[in-house]
């Protein structure tokens, strides 16, 4: 079994090794954006891909994705969802159920795709800048300080 101490070192020095701010900044961003795309099981995999490809740190990326976590997910969606319809001038009726089968709940879903995926779009890039400038500030003076405190 691995211990706590074991999984904090190997956290340190994934940081350790990726310190360039800009990656630490970018790989969060990028959590950030795909914690609000409506794909929730394949939040972290995306995401993962993402910063392997693009070279990003790897710990600040798993850590974006849970910015958007399953307890503030509805409402967040919900929020989504209606900013979407807002932009595209819409208004979604609330589904009604003949029966309740795999087929007429996807059925059911369609309306609801267009507004919900453009509104956590814009959503996720607005939250994944915001989350870039925090963390890159962030970083930045942290590694200012340890370069302080090194001489």
């Amino acid at each position: 079994m691995i211990s706590w101490g074991k999984i904090r070192e190997k956290l340190r020095g994934a940081i350790a090794a990726d310190s360039d701010e800009r990656s630490l900044a970018a790989g969060f961003a990028v959590g950030v954006f795909f914690s609000f795309t409506p794909l929730v099981t394949l939040h972290m995999g995306l995401a993962l891909i993402v910063a392997v490809l693009l070279r990003l740190n790897k710990v600040t990326t798993m850590a974006g994705v849970w910015v958007n976590n399953p307890y503030t997910m509805p409402f967040v969606f919900y929020g989504c969802f209606r900013l979407g319809e807002r932009i595209l001038g819409m208004r979604v009726s609330p589904p009604s159920f003949e029966s309740y089968s795999l087929q007429t709940v996807l059925k059911a879903a369609v309306p609801y795709a267009a507004p919900l995926f453009l509104g956590t779009t814009i959503v996720g890039i607005a939250a994944a800048g915001l989350g870039y400038i925090v963390v890159y500030r962030i970083a930045v003076k942290v590694k200012s300080a340890r370069r302080k405190g090194m001489k």
